[in-house]
């Protein structure tokens, strides 16, 4: 069984290793949906085109998962469209759970307009994404499980930003300051690069407000 501390160092060291870190530290920052502005992005989509990275990925994932959710009493995984779904899937084949699908857009009428497969009213899930930037997709996922009467008993990422204020905790491999600090072990990154990232994540609302996104959420 693998501790958090292994896991957070191998999964950085994939993320660093498959180039999917993406910085604008000297120019103009990304933007993402929600309106927070970020001097760096990881591109999640890469890992799925790797085999013996995304094995050891869902295998991390499995240990994860297994320390901090009561198996017995989850009912389905549900993978977040577009790149949750693909870990999701081999998620769920490895504790031979039911999948549902999590579409960002309803497809038809009724309870389950929103997903791919089904489930029943009650049913306890859990949902999973690649990636927690800002929560904010994650978020609209889970709001579309409630309403459609499903219990989210947690959500699982590989990585989680962790740098923006939220209320909800996600089980995560690895957080950004983990990527960060392997990025700079590797000198995958300068050290103007790396100051910049640690900048934003030990205040991201004043760095995205600076650099011409939003402060805050607005309280819904």
């Amino acid at each position: 069984m693998s501790t958090y501390e292994t896991r957070a160092s191998q999964t950085a060291r994939i993320i660093v290793g498959s180039k999917s870190v993406y910085t604008r530290s000297g120019g103009e920052a990304f933007f993402f949906s929600s309106g927070w502005a970020s001097p760096v992005f990881i591109d999640g989509k890469k890992l799925i085109s790797a085999p013996a990275d995304r094995g050891l990925l869902v295998d991390m994932a499995i240990d994860c998962i297994t320390e901090n959710v009561d198996l017995g009493s989850l009912d389905a995984i549900a993978g977040c469209e577009l790149t949750g779904v693909p870990f999701a899937t081999l998620i769920a084949d490895r504790l031979n759970k039911p999948l549902v699908l999590v579409c960002k857009q309803s497809k038809g009428f009724g309870r389950l307009a929103q997903f791919e497969g089904s489930f029943e009213p009650g049913a306890r899930v859990l949902l999973v994404d690649d990636l927690a930037t800002d929560g904010v997709s994650e978020q609209t996922f889970r709001a579309a499980l409630q309403r459609a009467e499903a219990e989210v008993s947690g959500t699982f990422v590989l990585i989680d930003f962790s740098v923006f204020p939220t209320d909800h905790h996600y089980l995560s491999l690895a957080k950004l300051n983990d990527i960060v600090d392997m990025a700079e072990a590797k000198e995958y990154l300068g050290g103007r690069e790396i100051d910049e990232i640690r900048k934003f994540a030990g205040d991201a609302p004043t760095w995205s407000r600076h650099h011409g996104g939003i402060g805050g959420l607005r309280k819904t």
